[in-house]
């Protein structure tokens, strides 16, 4: 019954962060350090940048 339990609240939470995605992506993305974080570790993907760049310069 324990485990039932601990399995349906991690679904209900998982359903909660869902529905409010957008307004999480928003606040960690209102810290200017967080947002150039993230926009350094996704140029870090060598397909994204190559993409990218070659859309830039075209």
């Amino acid at each position: 019954m324990k485990r039932f339990i601990g399995w349906l609240s991690v679904l209900l939470i998982g359903y909660v962060v869902y529905q409010i995605r957008y307004r999480l992506v928003n606040v960690f993305f209102r810290n200017s350090f967080l947002r150039s974080l993230a926009v350094r570790s996704f140029f870090n993907i060598p397909y994204v940048r190559e993409r990218l760049m070659n859309q830039v310069f075209r």
